[in-house]
């Protein structure tokens, strides 16, 4: 595929992976940096201190005017919200996470928020920066549970990297161009 491909509305859909603490939300900062109007929609719906803090970051990463919406399931009824500009979505891997704990309807591999997310970043309502977790590069855990949410995030990725014009890799807060 293109790697200038734009979705038939025009704009584009951007990736950035990487584990825990590898940069990955810092480069999608940067990636959105040049835009007047900016929205983070957060997967995170803990009130623990270190997840405030990581959306605390993201804010004063942006500038005043970021608007921020929380969403841990409805992915793409948080992005019929954003109201053009850039809109970072982060993370993925949390996302995932709050799906297979809430009582999603799971069939396999996805369920119908994901299904319903991969059909919105298709015609996405403004440029769009998905922040998600390389969970693949680690050991297989033996539990059951652990592996479907792994093989459930991995899957996803692969779909959102098919969509996406840009992908980048993330590894030690050094940026990796792959697509």
């Amino acid at each position: 595929m293109n790697s200038e491909w734009k979705s038939p509305s025009g704009v584009q859909v951007r990736m950035v992976t990487g584990g825990w603490r590898s940069g990955a939300s810092a480069f999608a900062l940067k990636l959105a940096q040049d835009w007047e109007r900016k929205t983070i929609v957060s997967a995170q719906t803990s009130t623990e201190e270190d997840v405030l803090e990581h959306i605390a970051l993201y804010q004063k990463g942006l500038d005043d005017g970021c608007e921020t919406i929380v969403e841990g399931v409805d992915l793409a009824g948080a992005l019929d919200k954003v109201r053009g500009g850039v809109c970072i979505v982060d993370d993925l891997g949390v996302w995932v996470s709050n799906l297979t704990s809430g009582g999603s309807r799971f069939a396999g591999e996805t369920c119908p928020e994901i299904e319903a997310f991969v059909r919105k970043l298709r015609l996405p309502p403004c440029e769009v920066i998905v922040v998600t977790r390389e969970l693949g590069m680690g050991l297989s855990s033996e539990r059951i549970a652990e592996r479907r949410y792994r093989d459930v995030v991995g899957r996803l990725n692969q779909r959102v990297a098919a969509l996406a014009a840009s992908v980048y890799l993330c590894v030690s807060g050094l940026p990796l161009k792959l697509k």
